[in-house]
């Protein structure tokens, strides 16, 4: 048996997403970790209206239809999204967040605001 340090004490790694006040979709580190954000350079934006879910698509293909740059920091990742959150009247007067998850059906990152 081999055991492992645990180094990252005092740090969130429960996958979660953000809507912040600037229009910004983002992901925190464990969100990060868990579903490997840092392989991709773009994202593509889907909303489904009757339930309330914003869903996120990571590509490295630029010339998919609606792609947006992914903006790699140190604490997480995020995306410009201030156009989307206007078109669906989505609320972002106060940063929230939300759990994420995987949607295998779909192939992308998923989350319900409220």
């Amino acid at each position: 048996m081999t055991f492992e340090r645990f180094t990252k004490a005092g740090r969130f790694y429960t996958p979660k997403a953000s809507i912040w006040t600037r229009g910004q979709i983002g992901f925190n580190q464990g969100a990060v970790d868990k579903f490997k954000l840092m392989d991709f350079d773009y994202a593509v934006l889907f909303y489904d209206k009757d339930e309330k879910k914003v869903g996120v698509q990571f590509t490295n293909d630029a010339s998919e239809s609606g792609v947006t740059k992914v903006v790699k920091g140190k604490t997480g990742v995020f995306v410009s999204a201030r156009s989307f959150v206007n078109y669906y009247d989505i609320p972002h007067a106060k940063t929230k967040k939300y759990d994420v998850n995987y949607d295998e059906d779909n192939q992308m990152y998923v989350f319900e605001h409220d």
